[in-house]
């Protein structure tokens, strides 16, 4: 099959978006979502939880609308990944992002679909600017070359592809309502009674044991997200030393966080893998006889949980959030008969939601080797008639 390649700056309107100015409150909490490098995601976007006003608008960002592309080109999440969404309702977005507006013969699922196929090729097209962050550069998305279909068959692509984004949709939001019953089962069993009062260091202890034997345990990373996954996930090189034996040895239901990150959400427990390595720089440590895992993770998951990290976290530059501040951290100690009583409860929802996962996991990977066939033509796509 003979595809006609056109660079997209011929397929396409390409913008540059800003932010209002921080300093002027009227520019800001109004109902226009706005996307920043930090809120951007692979995904389609519909909403964020930043917010600007039409003044702002007009003075200082401009808008995505339905049906066009926004991908991230510069910010630190461009080492291990270039965030690209497809707009299914307007939302405005900051210099760090670009919006690509397609022109009426390139559908903007399409476009999105196929952008995401040639994500490893942009990926290694990101430069290091001088302040430490990623950088792609606007030309680059200008020459990119994309397949020229007819509009139909291009139509009859994303008809065929996005049914397996629409099912990983339906299981996160599945996923989402369990985890949204058992945070609120959490709160009405334990946070609306009169236990005994503790904080957090007299029920953990720290755990220190190194990787002295060097054994081929997966090395783990936790991300802002606040769960692990294997450090070749999230750097698109090896990062971490080749002898391992000073890294710490992380086992399940034991949390860990790096200190400098702890603030921004890089804290977790481990429930992927049975044991792993953390950097030596991590801390790690486990409960003691007086709470359950379970039951502390789920303290984890309250919201002020992460807001007296902040709030306790020292340093200007960079921040570090030392061990001995969840002496800081107030916490409820219920009778072990009933942390046990909720853990009988929350184990089989768990257990659904993990299922879910990893029939995402699956779909995904089968979505991710069709896209690239499915683009270059290699798996023709039938057109039906009108």
């Amino acid at each position: 099959m003979n595809t006609i390649l056109k660079p997209l700056t011929q397929l396409s309107e390409i913008l540059s978006g800003g932010t209002p100015s921080k300093k002027i409150p009227e520019y800001w909490d109004g109902d226009i979502p706005w996307i920043s490098a930090k809120t951007m995601k692979t995904s389609r976007v519909s909403t964020s939880n930043l917010h600007i006003s039409k003044a702002g608008l007009e003075r200082g960002s401009k808008i995505a609308p339905k049906g066009s592309i926004l991908i991230l080109t510069r910010g630190s999440e461009l080492f291990n990944r270039v965030p690209i969404c497809f707009v299914e309702r307007d939302v405005a977005f900051n210099q760090d992002v670009k919006c690509i507006i397609p022109h009426k013969n390139l559908d903007g699922e399409f476009l999105y679909y196929f952008l995401t196929s040639i994500h490893d090729h942009l990926l290694k097209s990101i430069g290091v600017t001088g302040i430490g962050a990623g950088k792609l550069e606007t030309n680059v998305i200008e020459n990119i070359l994309v397949p020229c279909f007819p509009i139909k068959m291009q139509k009859e692509l994303v008809k065929f592809i996005s049914i397996y984004d629409k099912k990983i949709i339906k299981n996160q939001n599945e996923s989402a309502i369990m985890q949204e019953i058992l945070n609120a089962l959490f709160e009405h069993w334990f946070l609306n009674h009169n236990y005994g009062v503790s904080n957090v260091l007299d029920n953990i202890l720290e755990v220190k044991i190194k990787n002295k034997n060097e054994e081929n345990y997966p090395v783990l990373s936790v991300v802002k997200e606040g769960e692990f996954k294997a450090s070749e996930d999230v750097f698109t090189k090896q990062v971490y030393s080749k002898s391992t034996k000073n890294y710490k040895i992380v086992r399940r239901n034991q949390v860990a966080y790096n200190p400098a990150r702890a603030n921004i959400g890089s804290i977790a427990m481990l429930k992927e893998y049975d044991i792993g390595l953390v950097s030596p720089i991590y801390t790690v440590f486990e409960m003691k006889d007086t709470i359950t895992p379970t039951f502390f993770y789920y303290y984890m998951k309250q919201p002020i949980f992460q807001e007296m990290i902040k709030h306790h976290a020292i340093g200007t530059t960079r921040q570090n959030f030392p061990f001995e501040a969840f002496k800081m951290f107030p916490m409820v100690v219920p009778p072990m008969e009933h942390q046990l009583k909720f853990e009988e409860i929350a184990k089989p929802i768990e257990q659904k939601i993990a299922k879910l996962k990893e029939e995402n996991e699956v779909l995904a990977e089968i979505r991710d080797t069709l896209l690239p066939k499915l683009m270059s033509g290699e798996l023709p796509v039938e057109v039906g008639e009108e």
